[in-house]
């Protein structure tokens, strides 16, 4: 019996070892991906905004998304992409986000959080400022079937 131990522990390691190769392939994103994936979203949401481009707009949000701003009524997707539809259509106002700035995101598995603040800028047609928001916002981030994060709980205020 003590003959075979050095062999049941060499095929006991062997399994082992290809048990974990199995476990940290590519089957789970890692946080630092799911963290770029998120910042790089972001960084081009502003780019299709000012681009008036309400497509790419709407896409960073979720088909359940609950959108939330003070003194305003809670948004789901739809209300929420008919709302920017007005707002980049608007021909007498010209509204400009800058870059977000990123305070945190946090990554636990499907979900993530984001603190941000965002800058808005709105103009007239001949581009005078008429007004400069800056929006604390906290995102809760879902990821979806296909892999892509998307806003799934968006809670901004004015500073």
């Amino acid at each position: 019996m003590i003959r075979w131990l050095p062999a049941i522990g060499a095929v006991a390691v062997l399994l082992l070892t290809g048990c974990g190769n199995s476990d940290s392939g590519d089957s789970e994103p890692s946080v630092d991906a799911d963290v770029a994936a998120i910042t790089e979203a972001l960084n081009a949401w502003p780019e299709a905004f000012n681009a008036r481009d309400v497509a790419a707009v709407c896409d960073l949000f979720a088909p359940d998304v609950s959108v939330i701003y003070p003194d305003s009524a809670d948004r789901d997707y739809d209300a929420f992409c008919t709302q920017m539809q007005g707002v980049l259509g608007n021909q007498e106002r010209v509204f400009t986000y800058g870059p977000p700035d990123i305070r945190e995101v946090l990554v636990d598995g499907d979900l993530a959080t984001v603190q941000l603040i965002w800058t808005l800028t709105v103009a007239d047609t001949a581009g005078a400022v008429l007004e400069t928001v800056e929006e604390n916002g906290l995102d809760v981030f879902r990821r979806q079937d296909d892999g892509r994060w998307k806003i799934h709980v968006s809670h901004a205020y004015p500073l």
